[in-house]
């Protein structure tokens, strides 16, 4: 009998749940892996191929025992589309690129979702139910992948440094005005396989990125305001083809289904929990 971990999703009672075939898959049960995808909410990146950069970004929320549609809206990835990344859990890829340094791809896979961050006081931020913290002159992101800080954020303060490249995290634009931090290649980060990425806002609807996953301003701010660590949200980042293959052995819900209703985002805010990678 082949072993299957099924990853139970409790908000009180039994709601959704996640089921991995291990053997199919070929991994060991790795339960420091697993443990973090009890998620509640789930946002969806889907394009239409390894190669587009535009896509749209699903966001549901787990609710009377099934997956429900929050919204929806455009995004953009990488400009040069999606490669395989290294996030919580490693899927069955039948086929495509591989995620680097560098490459201009946007990351496919499963992500938990880090420090969110902004321009903004965090007075002023005290709405958004992850960690926040300010994108101030000196916080940056280290994308030297010979360096021990290599895919963090941290205050480029010290005298003595080991990194060579980095990108500021208070842009002169509006980019990083808002964003989240995508947990790929973290913990630990391995060299080369790509740092810094991030849901952030973009140019507009026709430029890809450098790497991450990017939208209106006033989409990211409704994510903003949904999104909660308490709940776990996770990124399920795929090609549609691949999404399409995946979905069922994964329990994750069907894009574009009828059942799939758009009730009211109001909810209680709950209690703050402090994943990420600041």
């Amino acid at each position: 009998m082949q072993k299957r971990l099924c990853l139970l999703f409790f908000a009180g009672s039994l709601a959704c749940f996640l089921c991995l075939n291990l053997a199919a898959y070929g991994q060991k049960t790795q339960n420091q892996a697993y443990k973090n995808l009890h998620s509640r909410q789930l946002l969806i990146v889907v394009t239409d191929g390894w190669d587009s950069l535009r896509g749209t970004l699903y966001c549901f929320s787990c609710q009377n025992h099934h997956w429900q549609l929050k919204f929806s809206n455009a995004v953009v990835v990488g400009s040069k589309g999606l490669g395989i990344g290294s996030g919580a859990v490693k899927l069955p890829f039948q086929s495509g690129p591989v995620k680097k340094e560098g490459d201009k791809k946007s990351p496919a896979g499963i992500f938990t979702i880090g420090t969110a961050f902004g321009y903004a006081d965090k007075n002023d931020a005290h709405w958004i139910k992850n960690r926040y913290i300010k994108a101030t002159d000196t916080l940056i992101c280290v994308d030297d992948s010979h360096s021990a800080h290599y895919n963090t954020l941290i205050n480029n303060v010290q005298a003595n440094t080991d990194y060579n490249s980095f990108e500021y995290m208070h842009r002169k634009d509006d980019y990083y005005k808002w964003g989240l931090f995508i947990n790929h290649n973290s913990d630990p980060a391995v060299a080369g396989e790509g740092s810094c990425i991030f849901m952030h806002i973009w140019e507009n609807e026709h430029e890809g990125t450098v790497g991450c996953t990017a939208m209106k301003e006033a989409d990211l701010l409704r994510i903003l305001r949904w999104i909660n660590a308490k709940k776990r949200p996770l990124l399920v980042q795929l090609p549609k083809d691949e999404y399409t293959r995946l979905r069922r052995s994964l329990h994750l819900p069907a894009i574009g289904d009828k059942e799939n209703q758009e009730p009211s985002t109001t909810k209680k805010p709950g209690l703050i929990l402090h994943p990420g990678t600041f």
